[in-house]
C-alpha cells in the first residue's frame, strides 16, 4: 500500500489545506510555516481527526510542523532544506517504503512558494496549487489542481538523468527549432541528412539528423510520449514542438550530441 505524504507551504489560510487532505487523503502531512500562521491549530485539528482539517484528517497518521522565516533572504534555502527534512523523516516513518510526495505550492509567502516549487523540481515531488474559493470562477471541486508542466518537467529531468546517453535526443528536439525557425515542414524524411545528395552545407546541418529517417521516427515518438514533441498526419507525420519540448532545449541544448540514441 503506498503512503501518501503531503508537505504543505502554511500561511494563515486554513481552508487550502482542508481541501488538500481531502483530495488525496494523505497519511502524513508536514507542514512547512511559521509561528505566525494558523499551523500549530491544524495540527491540532489533524492530531484529533477533526473535520475542520478535513473529513479525511481522521486517517492522518502523522502530522508535523517545519518552521521557517517566510521574510528572510534565507527563506527559499530554508523551505527547500524543510522540504528535504520531511522527505527523510517519511521514508524513516513509513512501514512499507513505498512513497507518494506532493507538495503545495500555494500559502505562505511568495518566498516559500518559490522554494517549495524549486524543492519539489529537486526531490521529484508532484506539485499541486488551489485557488482561492472567492476569487474563483471554477466549481469548488476543480480549485485543487496539480501543476501539469512541473509535474510532467520532473518526470522528464529524471529520465534523462537515469541515463546520460538519453541527453542524445536533445539533437532531435534541437532539429526540430532550427527547422520551426525557418519555416520548414518537420517530417522524418525531410530530417534525415542521408538522404541529401549534394553537397551539405551549414544550414543543412542544422535542419538535419546524421541518422535514418526510421531512426528518426523511433526517437520522435519515444519523445512524444514525454510530451515534448507531437504530431499531426500519418503519410507523413509532421512534427512539432510542444512548450515542453521547448524549455528541456533551452535546459540541455548545449549538451545536445550528433549520435546514437538510446
Amino acid at each position: 500500500m503506498v503512503d501518501k505524504v503531503l508537505i504543505h507551504s502554511q500561511g494563515k489560510s486554513v481552508g487550502a489545506l482542508k481541501e488538500a487532505i481531502d483530495y488525496y487523503r494523505p497519511s502524513m502531512v508536514f507542514l512547512i510555516s511559521n509561528p505566525d500562521t494558523n499551523a500549530s491549530k491544524m495540527k491540532i485539528w489533524i492530531d484529533g481527526g477533526d473535520s475542520k482539517a478535513g473529513d479525511w484528517s481522521k486517517d492522518v497518521e502523522h502530522c508535523e510542523i517545519i518552521n521557517i522565516n517566510p521574510f528572510d533572504e534565507e527563506t527559499v534555502l530554508q523551505v527547500i532544506m524543510a522540504v528535504q527534512k520531511a522527505i527523510a523523516k517519511a521514508h524513516q516513518l513509513s512501514k512499507n517504503n513505498d512513497l507518494e510526495f506532493y507538495a503545495g505550492v500555494t500559502g505562505g509567502t511568495s518566498l516559500m512558494v518559490i522554494g517549495m516549487a524549486l524543492a519539489a523540481i529537486q526531490g521529484g515531488l508532484k506539485t499541486y496549487s488551489i485557488l482561492d474559493a472567492v476569487h474563483s470562477n471554477r466549481n469548488s471541486e476543480d480549485n485543487l489542481f496539480e501543476i501539469t508542466f512541473i509535474n510532467e518537467l520532473m518526470v522528464l529531468i529524471s529520465w534523462f538523468g537515469n541515463d546520460s546517453r538519453r541527453l542524445d535526443n536533445i539533437k532531435y528536439l534541437q532539429c526540430l527549432e532550427n527547422r520551426e525557425s525557418q519555416g520548414k515542414e518537420s517530417t522524418a524524411t525531410n530530417m534525415d541528412r542521408s538522404k541529401r545528395d549534394v553537397k551539405l552545407s551549414r544550414e543543412d546541418i542544422l535542419v538535419t539528423v546524421d541518422t535514418t529517417d526510421r531512426t528518426i521516427t523511433r526517437q520522435l515518438k519515444l519523445l512524444e510520449s514525454k510530451g515534448c514533441v507531437s504530431h499531426q498526419g500519418e503519410k507523413p507525420q509532421v512534427w512539432k514542438l510542444e512548450p515542453l519540448g521547448k524549455f528541456i532545449l533551452s535546459m540541455y541544448g548545449e549538451n545536445r550530441a550528433d549520435s546514437n540514441s538510446t
